[in-house]
């Protein structure tokens, strides 16, 4: 029954955790509330959650396959499709039972088609959930009050919940640094948001893997063959390069990972983004070694010396700008059960040795066991220097895909959002996938730089949630789109915990009440857990909303500001405390607004905008059309909230940006498709003021009259 990580007891109380929470998710099937779309299918796409429902998390699992979609006689019924992803759905399940888990949390599916190949790709993260938050009624005590205390905070969701002794997967396995109670990789993968009470050590920091490679054209089958044969391929590469870069910013842990395939005529393109951290609970990652395979050539090995000096000083450099400092092992741990790092193969469990042997503490684990990096031939050279082209952000600057950066709390209620297309051709003169790299890389590179530029001055600040989208449109034809929200955060401002955060996150889930929505749910009253979930990222309206920099003073991007009249409101729609009139409609990628309280969520928006035109050049040319159109799309979002009586818009994402051209006849079309929830917030100071000032029967409009530009 038992897993030898977990020591003498923990073992029958993971298989009794997984065996209960099996049976809650099974319980859970028959609800008409039930959290997963089918009982054969507990996939979860939320990535973030209350402290306590996450119990492990086993990493990464994904599936991809290509179709050719002249198969499908009927496009009408959808009976042929339902089939393909229920192939991809029972492939990523079956992955994480391999990791020991039941669930599989951060889950997303995507589509790249190209005429009729179909690339259909489904990823999330293989979770052990604890079964309290999951079965209709509380568990029995003793099991409840078991889990209560085999969960430690801030390390427990990195305990691995898989057999130690037959792992899917080679990996170093160590004690936790954090419990030393429980086994945990060196590395970790997620597709998930960073949990509010895990254990960071200095701030994190966006990294990219980004590949392309050409392929001949094809049709039908022949097409379909070619894609499936270089898929593999790409996947081990992203991920090399994604443990690379790891390894080089001094990480240990990857959340939010988002990996996107991309397939055209002549080319695939793959760009992998997601936020690096390093996880205390983990151990300290070891350098990167570049070994050569040409011996007794002194310029080649100089060569080699060089490069290995540079990517030594890029550690060094990239711990003091991450101000990632691990705390030092203390004494009185010296003896603990930290075994000495190896590899170990997958084995039968009557064939492998007892899991209670313990070695004495190696200090040096982490530090000795480099990432080698082989030099066998041009290509693994060019990913050496594409490892030390990626220049860091300027001072000042952070960036993460995420919705909260690692490592930073002190945000101010400063936010503004922007949306960058940049559409590039390439020349199919002599071109191959290392000048296609270079110009790939080079291109996402100068996109970041620009919008560093833009926002400079907002320093310091931070880009949220920053979202890559990858396109080819035409042949030798590259889109890329991105969308964040840049966030200003006080320096001289202390660090503040995450315990009031989590306390008053629970504190206002508890006061809010059906009222915050716009139609009332039907909800079975013995079916909900004691506790309500607490608003996700809701810990962060705590952020001073009085430090930000003046509004003159923002950088000039894409998103501007449309003022709102009077009679843009609906009365009807407007809470108790809202202000009939606003000056901005704010909009934002995050699920919340810092320094700020959602009142009321007044539904989805989801939109569609087609914009052609006969004369480009006159309009400025590619660029001048795509900025005057997405800033039409803005506009256009904002009035219709505003209409709705709301005044922000929050999960803000364009979903689809088509576009296409004709150069030779002046001509070009563009196809946006954007969606949101809109919503009606006050900010946390005007709350203040009203609740001192007078009852809120007759409070004063609460909504500021800001322009943002």
């Amino acid at each position: 029954m038992g897993s030898g990580s977990a020591g003498k007891e923990g073992g029958p109380f993971k298989a009794l955790l997984r065996q209960q929470t099996q049976s809650a998710l099974e319980q859970r099937g028959g609800s008409p509330h039930r959290f997963c779309r089918r009982r054969e299918f507990p996939f979860l796409t939320l990535t973030a959650f209350p402290p306590g429902l996450l119990v492990h998390v086993g990493g990464v699992v994904s599936a991809r396959s290509v179709k050719l979609l002249d198969r499908i006689h009927n496009p009408d019924e959808p009976e042929t499709r339902d089939a393909w992803w229920a192939e991809i759905r029972q492939e990523i399940k079956s992955h994480a039972k391999a990791l020991g888990c039941h669930a599989v949390v951060g889950y997303s599916e995507s589509t790249s088609i190209c005429e009729e190949v179909c690339i259909l790709s489904a990823s999330g993260t293989a979770a052990v959930l604890n079964p309290r938050f999951l079965q209709e009624g509380t568990v029995e005590g003793c099991l409840e009050q078991r889990i209560e205390e085999n969960l430690p905070v801030g390390c427990g969701f990195c305990h691995i919940p898989y057999d130690e002794l037959n792992m899917p997967f080679p990996a170093h396995l160590t004690y936790c640094y954090n419990c030393r109670k429980q086994k945990v990789p060196d590395v970790l993968f997620t597709t998930i948001d960073l949990p509010t009470d895990a254990v960071v050590v200095g701030k994190g920091c966006l990294i990219q893997a980004r590949l392309c490679r050409l392929k001949k054209k094809a049709q039908a089958e022949a097409n379909a063959t070619a894609i499936s044969n270089l898929l593999p391929f790409m996947e081990y590469e992203v991920h090399t390069q994604l443990m690379n870069k790891l390894k080089l910013k001094g990480m240990n842990a990857l959340f939010g990972l988002r990996i996107q395939i991309t397939v055209g005529e002549t080319m695939l393109m793959g760009l992998a983004s997601a936020t690096g951290v390093y996880l205390a609970a983990l151990p300290t990652p070891g350098g990167i070694q570049i070994a050569g395979k040409t011996p007794n050539d002194g310029s080649y090995e100089q060569h080699i010396s060089h490069m290995q000096k540079r990517i030594n000083d890029t550690i060094a450099k990239n711990k003091e700008l991450y101000e990632i400092t691990p705390p030092e092992v203390s004494e009185e741990m010296i003896g603990s059960p930290i075994p000495e790092p190896r590899q170990r193969s997958r084995l039968l469990r009557s064939q492998s040795e007892s899991s209670d042997e313990v070695t004495e503490l190696d200090l040096s684990h982490g530090k000795k066991d480099a990432f080698v990096l082989e030099i066998d031939d041009t290509d693994a050279m060019e990913d050496v220097h594409s490892l030390l082209t990626d220049a860091p952000p300027p001072s000042g600057f952070y960036s993460c895909n995420t919705e909260i950066m690692p490592g930073i709390n002190n945000w101010t209620s400063e936010i503004q959002m922007f949306t960058s297309v940049r559409v590039v051709r390439l020349s199919s003169l002599n071109l191959t996938n290392q000048a296609l790299n270079k110009n790939f890389n080079g291109l996402c590179e100068n996109l970041l730089k620009s919008l560093y530029f833009k926002l400079r001055s907002m320093t310091p600040c931070c880009l949220c949630h920053v979202n890559f989208t990858v396109s080819l449109p035409e042949d030798e034809l590259i889109q890329v789109t991105v969308t964040a929200v840049a966030i200003t955060f006080d320096k001289n401002q202390a660090l503040q915990t995450t315990k009031p955060h989590v306390e008053k996150s629970l504190q206002r889930a508890s006061t809010d009440n059906e009222e915050l929505l716009q139609f009332p749910l039907e909800l079975c009253s013995d079916s909900l857990p004691p506790h309500p979930f607490p608003a996700a990222k809701e810990h962060l309206e705590s952020a001073n909303s009085n430090s930000g920099i003046p509004a003159a003073q923002r950088a000039v991007t894409v998103e501007k500001a449309s003022a709102m009249g009077d009679g843009n409101f609906r009365n009807r729609s407007a809470p108790p405390c809202a202000s009939p009139t606003v000056g901005v409609v704010k909009m934002t990628p995050l699920s919340f607004i810092p320094g700020a309280k959602i009142t009321k969520y007044l539904g989805i928006i989801n939109m569609f905008f087609i914009r052609e035109t006969t004369s480009l050049r006159e309009e400025g040319g590619v660029s001048g059309f795509l900025h005057a159109f997405i800033a039409e799309v803005f506009a256009m979002v904002r009035a219709h909230v505003a209409a709705l009586g709301g005044n922000a818009v929050v999960s803000y994402i364009m979903k689809q940006c088509v576009f296409m051209e004709n150069p030779s006849k002046n001509q070009a079309q563009c196809l946006i498709n954007v969606s949101g929830d809109a919503v009606v917030f006050v900010r946390d100071s005007d709350l203040e003021v009203m609740s001192s000032q007078q009852p809120a029967a007759n409070c004063q409009p609460s909504c500021t009259g800001e322009v943002t530009t």
